[in-house]
């Protein structure tokens, strides 16, 4: 399986700049034309949207009104326009309620939002579940607003009759199973690279790389939902189903930089998800792990205490550990070619070694004959006794109690590297 590893950087890197501009939320126009891309991006017809209505009642939450947004800005005393959504659409409060009216600096002033440590970035603020108007703004331009009168205008509706949208994918086993692997992402961000379009982006290529595989042991459930209120929805939908046959899983956040892997623990730490994904990533370079306690994406939703799935966390910079997070500045500078296709690389890597893992029990009493097998060097020297075979190794811990991960970790390379030796000692009879 590992020749069949895609390394497709500039595809991916293409497709988070067509998804870049688009006014993003957890729910609207933006939502649904940033699946459909996403959705064209791996063949068409391969995802499955699905609505929910507004006001639906999803465990202890409500789906919140779908929300639209046409236009806003600011106009200072000067006649300067400011604060233009058309020019970032970062500029305006996420959720916020429409507005059309003049005040005084001072009133607007209760309405802005920017950051002092980092005055030429504007901020990304959200106000999904109490409804208020609001501008985000550089610090620096802030800092300049003249006394006077501004024109504040927004063009934004609340549809009480809306929906929620989100997706889904189910890459179907070759084998007779219902066992699951769960991959997450949400795509509820507006113009932000790394927090938001390198997940979906990177799941996307993932699941065009599964349903080109001849074999796979489980089945690949995709979503893309937007972000906290997608994956309660999804939850509420398929939770007895996912408890009962997803057996790891990944949610998939800020994983397009070039900086460190990040694992993000369930509560637990040992699960098969935890022990995959530890395997996997404690190689790279200035891989960092965190426990449950520094949760931030949708595993906060899959982890919770009733609902208890087996899902980590994966980023490179783990989300808020980097200052452009929630900023403008999180743009496609932010993130490359490069890392986007070593985060495919590192997920396919995770799957491989999913795929070849299974506890295994030796056939015959004490060593076998590797070398009639020609698995053993037949001929003694001083160099062939000081090393021995990696066939012998794996056998050695072949106890019925050790799997694959486990082997491969006491071996120190990755567990999908032990395939093809598998299949051999598989085929001589020598493991079962």
């Amino acid at each position: 399986m590992n020749e069949s590893i895609i390394q497709s950087g500039g595809g991916m890197y293409a497709l988070a700049k067509k998804l870049f501009p688009i006014c993003r939320s957890i729910t609207g126009a933006g939502f649904r034309q940033s699946l459909k891309i996403l959705d064209e991006a791996m063949g068409g017809g391969i995802l499955k949207i699905h609505s929910i209505a507004s006001g639906s009642k999803v465990f202890d939450w409500e789906v919140p009104a779908e929300w639209e947004i046409n236009d806003a800005y600011i106009i200072t005393p000067d006649g300067e326009k400011i604060c233009d959504f058309k020019q970032n659409n970062l500029h305006v409060l996420n959720y916020s309620t429409g507005i059309d009216t003049e005040l005084d600096l001072a009133s607007l002033q209760e309405h802005l939002y920017s950051i002092e440590e980092i005055p030429d970035a504007i901020p990304y603020v959200t106000s999904y579940y109490k409804r208020r108007w609001g501008f985000c703004i550089k610090h620096e331009d802030r800092v300049k607003l003249k006394e006077g009168k501004y024109k504040v205008f927004i063009d934004a509706k609340h549809h009480e009759n809306g929906v929620l949208n989100y997706a889904d994918l189910l890459i179907p086993s070759t084998q007779e199973t219902k066992d699951e692997i769960l991959i997450s992402t949400y795509l509820c961000h507006p113009s932000m690279a790394n927090n938001e379009l390198s997940g979906p982006v990177v799941a996307a290529f993932l699941a065009k790389w599964l349903l080109k595989l001849k074999e796979r042991k489980y089945n690949y459930r995709f979503v893309f939902a937007p972000e906290t209120i997608g994956s309660i929805v999804y939850l509420s939908k398929h939770l007895k189903h996912l408890q009962k046959y997803t057996k790891a899983g990944f949610a998939l956040s800020c994983i397009g930089d070039d900086n460190a892997y990040s694992l993000i623990h369930t509560p637990s730490e040992n699960t098969l998800a935890d022990k995959v994904a530890l395997h996997t990533l404690k190689e790279k370079n200035n891989f960092k792990e965190f426990s449950f306690l520094n949760r931030g994406g949708n595993e906060r939703q899959f982890c919770a205490p009733l609902v208890n799935l087996p899902i980590v966390g994966v980023c490179r910079t783990r989300f808020g550990d980097y200052k452009e997070y929630h900023t403008s500045k999180d743009d496609l500078n932010f993130i490359s070619e490069e890392g986007l296709q070593g985060s495919l690389k590192t997920m396919q890597e995770i799957i491989m070694n999913l795929e070849v893992n299974e506890i295994y029990q030796n056939t015959v009493f004490c060593e076998p004959n590797l070398g009639k097998r020609d698995l053993y060097h037949t001929i003694n020297t001083s160099s062939t006794n000081s090393c021995i075979p990696i066939s012998c190794n794996f056998l050695a811990y072949c106890d019925g109690k050790n799997d694959v991960l486990d082997i491969a970790s006491k071996l120190n390379i990755q567990a999908y590297e032990l395939k093809d030796l598998v299949e051999k000692l598989k085929f001589h009879g020598l493991i079962k």
